[in-house]
């Protein structure tokens, strides 16, 4: 009977953290526009964040003030790297008149080993160039506990709006010096042309979540 009252408990507590739900700070009236271009500003004198977890210890430096509002084309969650104890989740995102859904017609997404892929057609009405410069592959950090459970809400074709810092890290895994740095522009593809995003809020359609 001891044994089977500790089973129903463990069973209760899986349940009741696997339903745990963000607490919304506020609701907003309508979508965020994914129509315009993402807005950075440099930090000259950034002061860094540190974090300590079971992978190691960490300092995240701010390169840029970030704010970007697009639409969700595909998310990927990770684990298992000392890399997914900080960004559990990559966000790929589209904008301007790549947000527009007709366009999924012509080209797909998916995402792999915190790259992002895309084919398309020769019907697409824009060019490759267009689509560098519109869509980015995002590891999103969440700043609090919250927005990692935002995070998790997140769903292909929602509009999301993120505001907080493009980030680098550096640190130690274990006995091993790690860093990982972020894209600063818009234009480029390949490795280490994804953005590291340190969220401090985040909005998911009419929701807002700090």
């Amino acid at each position: 009977m001891k044994k089977l009252r500790i089973l129903l408990i463990s069973s209760l507590l899986l349940i009741t953290l696997s339903c745990e739900k963000a607490i919304v700070s506020k609701l907003v009236s309508g979508k965020p526009s994914s129509e315009k271009d993402p807005e950075q500003e440099l930090i000259i004198n950034p002061e860094p964040i540190f974090i300590s977890n079971d992978s190691g210890k960490f300092t995240i430096t701010p390169v840029a003030e970030y704010s970007i509002s697009a639409r969700v084309v595909s998310t990927r969650s990770y684990s298992g790297k000392w890399t997914a104890s900080l960004s559990k989740v990559d966000l790929a995102l589209v904008w301007g008149k790549m947000s527009d859904q007709s366009m999924d017609k012509f080209i797909s997404y998916k995402q792999r080993n915190r790259w992002y892929y895309y084919k398309y057609s020769p019907e697409f009405p824009l060019d490759n160039n267009y689509i560098i410069t519109h869509s980015s592959n995002n590891h999103i950090i969440p700043s609090n506990y919250n927005l990692s459970l935002a995070l998790k809400e997140i769903r292909k074709n929602d509009i999301v709006e993120i505001k907080g810092y493009l980030v680098k890290i550096s640190g130690f895994w274990g006995k091993k010096k790690v860093f990982w740095g972020t894209s600063t522009s818009r234009n480029d593809s390949g490795d280490r042309s994804c953005e590291l995003i340190y969220a401090k809020t985040i909005r998911i359609n009419d929701r807002m979540f700090r």
